[in-house]
């Protein structure tokens, strides 16, 4: 029977290559990029604390990637922001 460690391992040198992931997290209606191994240990901890994640994977490729497409769709992250004060629920 194999067993699987879910000790989070040190996060990697920051680097430009990649794979690296755009996160949104609905409760601060916010973006977030990190290294897929950054995200994967994140994950693991979650999973071993027994804790939700509230971030949520949007994209995987290159940093500079990721930023552009953070950058094409922030003004829908913005619409949502306006929309919660509007209708007076600034949180989940």
């Amino acid at each position: 029977m194999s067993t699987f460690n879910l000790t989070p391992t040190p996060a990697p040198t920051a680097n430009t290559g990649g794979p690296w992931v755009l996160l949104w997290s609905h409760s601060q209606n916010a973006f977030h990029i990190e290294s897929f191994a950054e995200m994967l240990s994140s994950n693991r901890r979650a999973y071993s604390d027994d804790r939700a994640m509230d971030y949520v994977p949007l994209y995987a490729g290159r940093k500079d990637e990721c930023h552009k497409i953070s950058s094409a769709v922030r003004s829908t992250m913005i619409k949502r922001a306006e929309e919660r004060v509007a209708g007076g629920r600034l949180t989940r």
